[in-house]
């Protein structure tokens, strides 16, 4: 037993030091790996699109931006009946890393455009990734730095993806205002797949889509 526990420990520290040395790309051979071993169990894997957009005039409507099925967002003193309602994730829950999806697969593009020539609203990041829809008390943080790379200033945080009777879409995330104050927006929000929703702020919003992935 010892000399078994001694090789998966060798193995563990040679594998997380080629990590090391190699950087991002092996960071995302990783976690190919991983989503092609939840395939394997029987776990559907999800793409998740997300646009995060600042809010610049107080006369902005949201009717352009709601969710073709509606859904409830919750706050933890509402989650506690059972799958019926979305419970948020564990602000505890581990972080990972997961492939991003690539631009061609986005299907929130034309709303990216709206909202580029509006003058009421400024994008700030359209971004996607593709992971496997992990049950709720085994949600991952996925830290937005990951996601949106340096290039976007003033959009930090994390986000989680969590599937019970429903997928579960959580959103711990800070943009800094151009006033100088930061804003935070924190929400779980109940979702069916292949609806497009959006997840409201007084001073920034975020439109989400979340389907099965091709592959």
């Amino acid at each position: 037993m010892s000399k078994m526990t001694s090789k998966t420990t060798s193995a563990s520290v040679s594998r997380r030091r080629a990590i090391a040395l190699l950087g991002a790309p092996a960071l995302v051979l990783l976690a190919d790996g991983v989503m092609a071993q939840q395939s394997a169990t029987g776990m559907t894997s999800y793409d998740v699109e997300l646009i995060v957009f600042r809010t610049l005039s107080s006369g902005a409507t949201t009717e352009e931006w709601s969710a073709e099925g509606r859904s409830d967002s919750v706050t933890g003193a509402e989650a506690s009946s059972g799958d019926a309602q979305a419970e948020a994730a564990p602000l505890t829950a581990p972080t990972a890393m997961f492939p991003p999806l690539p631009a061609g697969k986005f299907k929130l593009g034309a709303i990216a455009d709206t909202l580029r020539r509006s003058k009421r609203y400024q994008p700030v990041a359209h971004f996607g990734w593709t992971q496997p829809g992990y049950p709720r008390n085994e949600a991952r943080f996925i830290p937005v730095d990951s996601l949106v790379g340096s290039s976007t200033v003033g959009l930090s945080g994390h986000i989680a993806l969590a599937r019970g009777r429903y997928l579960h879409l959580t959103l711990d995330l800070t943009l800094a205002g151009e006033d100088g104050q930061r804003y935070v927006l924190q929400q779980t929000r109940r979702m069916r797949s292949s609806e497009r929703h959006y997840i409201d702020h007084p001073k920034f919003g975020v439109i989400a889509l979340i389907t099965p992935s091709e592959g």
